[in-house]
């Protein structure tokens, strides 16, 4: 008797673990890719969109902007490798893949958009929690964030 695959079944962890080897496999096939030129722009931005949605999902308890930006680092890496091999940088190949880690982040982003347009359609984009600036007192220990408004003088 064969058993069918029920996507219910799945576990949060399972995704991740899932994600986490798709993560090391696309990267260990796009980098020979690279390296000897085969890669086209579409190629690339396929394994960009691949790599920035399989680094989010792989690593849940980091920040997505970081995640993108560490995989924005691993494409510039790839293409400088291969610039050292062909002796030319694709410019076009590189702003390609990075476009799409911008869309990622733009669907990122979205979310917390949307709520705070649900919360009070009206208020100032910068006005929220992330207004914050740190303190510019040396602060012994943990440091902690002191809000100021934007307006106040410094």
């Amino acid at each position: 008797m064969t058993r069918r695959f029920d996507p219910r079944g799945l576990t949060a962890g399972t995704v991740v673990r899932i994600a986490q080897i798709a993560l090391l496999a696309i990267g260990c096939w796009a980098l020979p890719g690279y390296v000897s030129g085969s890669v086209t722009d579409e190629q690339a931005a396929r394994g960009a969109m691949a790599l920035g949605i399989f680094a989010l999902i792989a690593a849940p308890r980091h920040r997505g902007a970081h995640l993108l930006g560490a995989v924005a680092i691993w494409l510039t890496t790839c293409e400088f490798m291969a610039a050292t091999r062909t002796g030319e940088f694709a410019l076009w190949r590189w702003a390609v893949a990075l476009a799409t880690l911008a869309v990622i982040m733009i669907m990122t982003r979205l979310p917390e958009f949307r709520a705070g347009a649900r919360a009070n359609p009206w208020r100032r984009m910068g006005s929220g929690v992330r207004s914050c600036r740190p303190a510019h007192v040396a602060i012994e220990g943990n440091g902690r964030w002191i809000c100021v408004r934007a307006n106040s003088a410094r």
